[in-house]
C-alpha cells in the first residue's frame, strides 16, 4: 500500500473542475455536470481526511520514540548497569542479565 499522491490527486480534481466548467457553458448535461462535482467534493474531502490522520500518525510516531528513547535510555540502561555492578559474574542470574543487555542495546 502506498500513501496517495499529491499531485495525482490535484490533478485529478483539477481536471474534474475543468470537465464542470466545460458542461457548464455548453452543454446540457446536468447529470455529467453533477456527477463530476460530487466526485470532486468527495475526492478533497477524503483528501483532507487522509492529510489529517497522516498529520495524527506523525503525532503518534514522535510520541512513540519519545518513550522508547525515555523506557531504554533514561530507565532501562542505566537500571540495568545498575544490577551489572551488584550481580555476581558467576551466576545463573548474571547469564540472564547479560542477556538482557545485549536485547536492550540490540534495539
Amino acid at each position: 500500500m502506498q500513501g496517495i499522491s499529491q499531485s495525482k490527486h490535484q490533478h485529478l480534481v483539477d481536471a474534474l473542475l475543468q470537465l464542470e466548467n466545460l458542461l457548464n457553458r455548453d452543454f446540457k448535461q446536468d447529470t455529467d455536470k453533477q456527477h463530476a462535482s460530487e466526485l470532486r467534493s468527495e475526492l478533497e474531502a477524503m483528501h483532507r481526511k487522509y492529510d489529517e490522520q497522516m498529520r495524527e500518525l506523525f503525532d503518534l510516531i514522535l510520541d512513540y520514540q519519545d518513550l522508547f528513547n525515555k523506557a531504554k535510555i533514561q530507565f532501562l540502561s542505566p537500571k540495568l548497569k545498575e544490577l551489572r555492578k551488584q550481580v555476581p559474574q558467576n551466576t545463573r542470574l548474571y547469564t540472564v542479565l547479560t542477556e538482557n543487555i545485549q536485547l536492550a542495546y540490540g534495539t
